[in-house]
């Protein structure tokens, strides 16, 4: 079954759609975004942790624990996960609650970010950098994360936009997915 477009309130012209399982989404595009509901306990772990984080309105962020970005029009992903940066596809997610986040970028734009991220396929993960963004997130903010040009799922999502002139309010390894769901205004 395929979702329809809901626009972002907050964050035009961006818009979203809401995938629940067994959902898939029609005509993906390089650059845009996946953000994931992750099951398991890690999924439940790390948007509990978002939760407790989160200040006030941002805790309806805290919906999502993972994100990928779209390299190809046939679904093909570049996503972080615990042993690196990796490709996979769209359908991993099929059984799975996600939201498909369209970003509006020229064609040029969009192969300009789906070759910096599949450059930096089978980089390593970011271990310590993840640990850090947790104390960071804690403290509210209060510490910056080093930036050792090592990858987590948000980090390779905002240095890939970045590459284009997408602004964000902070560096890439100080980011979560809550900040990225609320920069492109994504809700629950």
């Amino acid at each position: 079954m395929l979702a329809d477009v809901v626009p972002a309130a907050a964050a035009p012209p961006e818009s979203y759609v809401r995938c629940g399982p067994g959902e898939a989404i029609s005509h993906p595009r390089p650059g845009d975004i996946l953000l994931v509901r992750g099951v398991g306990w890690l999924g439940w772990s790390i948007r509990e942790y978002e939760r407790i984080c989160a200040r006030g309105a941002d805790r309806a962020f805290a919906h999502w624990s993972h994100a990928a970005l779209v390299v190809s029009k046939s679904g093909q992903l570049v996503e972080v996960l615990h042993n690196g940066v990796i490709r996979s596809r769209i359908e991993n997610y099929r059984n799975q609650e996600y939201h498909y986040v369209r970003i509006e970028l020229p064609d040029a734009a969009r192969d300009t970010v789906a070759r910096y991220a599949l450059s930096c396929v089978r980089q390593k993960y970011a271990r310590w950098t993840f640990v850090r963004l947790a104390a960071a997130k804690l403290l509210g903010g209060r510490l910056r994360v080093p930036d050792r040009g090592q990858q987590g799922c948000v980090s390779l999502i905002v240095r890939a936009l970045q590459q284009v002139g997408v602004p964000f309010e902070r560096p890439a390894t100080d980011m979560s997915v809550v900040d990225l769901a609320k920069r492109f205004g994504v809700r629950p």
